[in-house]
C-alpha cells in the first residue's frame, strides 16, 4: 500500500497541470467482487470521456488523455494486489497511482485541479511522525506511521543537520574524554569510565551546560530541516537527556512524552510499537484542541468563520491557520481570483470544482492545517470551518 503523507498531497496539488481526472473506488482482492474492479474503473473512465470535452477537449485527445488508464484495464499484474481503495489521478504529464488501506467512496471529478480532499484523513489517520532518537553515538532520525517506521538516511538530510549527526559522535568522545581524566574512580574499570554523558547521569553541572549548548545548536539544524510542518516530534533516549533537549527545543510539535531509554539497540518493529503507542491519539487531541481554539475566537472580529465564500478567499491569501471540514460534505462552484469573488452552483460540472476542496488544497500549500472533524461537532452543524492566523 502506498503511503499517503501530507507533503505528498502537497506535491500533488502543486505539480498539477490542467486538464484533471481524479478517480475514488473501492477495490476487492478476493471473491466475486474482485472481478467488479476492472469493469467499475471502465465505468468511470467512460463517464471521465464524456466530461471532458466540456473542457474543450476533441475526441481524439480525450481517447489520447484517457490512454493510461485504459492500459490499467488490461493488465492483470496490476489487479493482483488491488488493496481495498484506489485514487488515480490523471493530469496532461502523467498518471499517479495510490493503493489505499481502506475503502474510499467512489467518485469522478473531472476539472482544473486535482481533487484532494478524500486523501486527507488518511494521512490524518496514518499518523505521520518523526522519532529522534539522541542517546547513542550517532543519532539517528525516523519517519513513521502506523504502518511502518524507517531510518531517514543521513544521506538525505540537509548539509547543516548532516553536520551535526557528525559532531554528535566528536561530542560524545569530548565527554568521554572529560569524564575519563576529570572524576576518576577506582572501582570503574578504565574502559567503562567514558560511558556516554559520564556516570553522573547527567548530574554534572559543567556536562549539563555543554550538553544543553549543544542542543541548541542542534535544534536550529533540524528545525531548518522538519520546521514548517504540524507533524508531531517523538524523543527517545536516555531518560535525563529530555529534560536537556526539551529546554533547548524550539519545535512546535515535540510531542510531551517520549521514550526515556537507550534504543540504539531496540528492533525496528518494537521501536515502532512504543513510539506509534505514543502519537495514535495526537490526531483527536489536535481535533479537540482546534474545535476549542475556535469556541473562545467566536466572539473577536475577523477570528473565525462558518461561511465558504469567505473561508475560500482567505485560504488563498493565506489567512488560514487552521481549516476544520467533514468528511463528505461538498460545496461546488467557482471562485474568480481577479476580483475575489465565490459564485455557489448546485450540481458539479468540469467547469466549477468543489470549494472546500479548493480551501484545503491552499491551506496545505500555505502551510496551514486541516483537520476532518463529524459534522455534530462543528458548531450550528456547518460543513466547513475556519480559524486564521491572528
Amino acid at each position: 500500500m502506498d503511503l499517503i503523507t501530507k507533503n505528498k498531497i502537497i506535491d500533488i496539488i502543486q505539480d498539477c497541470q490542467r486538464p484533471t481526472v481524479t478517480i475514488y473506488m473501492p477495490t476487492y482482492e478476493a471473491g466475486r467482487q474482485k472481478n467488479q474492479n476492472q469493469i467499475r474503473l471502465k465505468n468511470l473512465a467512460n463517464q471521465a470521456a464524456s466530461q471532458l470535452p466540456d473542457l474543450g477537449m476533441g475526441e481524439g485527445k480525450v481517447r489520447s488523455f484517457l490512454k493510461p488508464i485504459e492500459r490499467l484495464l488490461d493488465d492483470p499484474f496490476f489487479w493482483q494486489e488491488a488493496g481495498k481503495g484506489l485514487a488515480l489521478l490523471l493530469d496532461a504529464s502523467k498518471l499517479s497511482i495510490y493503493r489505499l488501506h481502506n475503502q474510499v467512496k467512489e467518485l469522478l471529478v473531472v476539472g482544473n485541479c486535482f481533487h484532494i480532499k478524500p486523501l486527507i484523513p488518511f494521512y490524518l489517520r496514518n499518523g505521520e511522525y518523526y522519532l529522534l532518537a539522541i542517546d547513542q553515538e550517532h543519532p539517528k532520525i525516523f519517519r513513521g506511521s502506523k504502518f511502518e517506521l524507517e531510518r531517514i538516511d543521513n544521506l538525505d538530510l540537509p548539509a547543516s543537520l548532516q553536520e551535526m549527526f557528525d559532531n554528535y559522535f566528536e561530542f560524545h568522545q569530548h565527554l568521554s574524554f572529560h569524564t575519563k581524566t576529570s572524576t576518576p574512580n577506582p572501582d570503574i574499570p578504565a574502559e567503562r569510565g567514558g560511558m556516554f554523558f559520564s556516570q553522573s547521569g547527567g548530574d554534572d553541572i559543567e556536562e549539563k551546560l555543554e550538553i544543553k549548548n549543544f542542543f541548541h545548536r542542534f535544534d536550529d539544524a533540524l528545525t531548518d530541516f522538519i520546521g514548517g510542518q504540524d507533524i508531531p516530534l517523538v524523543l527517545a533516549g536516555a531518560g535525563f537527556l529530555h529534560n536537556l533537549y526539551r529546554q533547548a527545543n524550539t519545535y512546535p510539535n515535540l510531542v510531551d512524552k517520549g521514550i526515556p531509554k537507550k534504543v540504539d539497540q531496540m528492533p525496528l518493529e518494537d521501536l515502532h510499537q512504543l513510539s506509534w503507542e505514543i502519537v495514535k491519539d495526537q490526531h483527536n487531541i489536535e481535533n479537540q484542541q482546534a474545535l476549542a481554539v475556535f469556541q473562545q475566537l467566536q466572539t473577536k472580529d475577523d477570528a473565525v468563520s462558518l461561511h465558504i465564500e469567505e473561508i475560500v478567499s482567505a485560504a488563498y491569501f493565506k489567512r488560514i491557520h487552521t481549516l476544520l471540514i467533514t468528511k463528505e460534505a461538498e460545496i461546488w462552484g467557482m471562485y474568480d481570483i481577479e476580483h475575489n469573488e465565490v459564485v455557489i452552483e448546485s450540481e458539479p460540472s468540469a467547469r466549477n470544482e468543489d470549494l472546500i476542496n479548493f480551501a484545503a488544497s491552499q491551506t496545505l500549500i500555505n502551510r496551514g492545517q486541516v483537520l476532518v472533524v463529524s459534522r455534530e461537532n462543528l458548531p450550528g452543524k456547518s460543513e466547513v470551518a475556519a480559524i486564521f492566523h491572528y
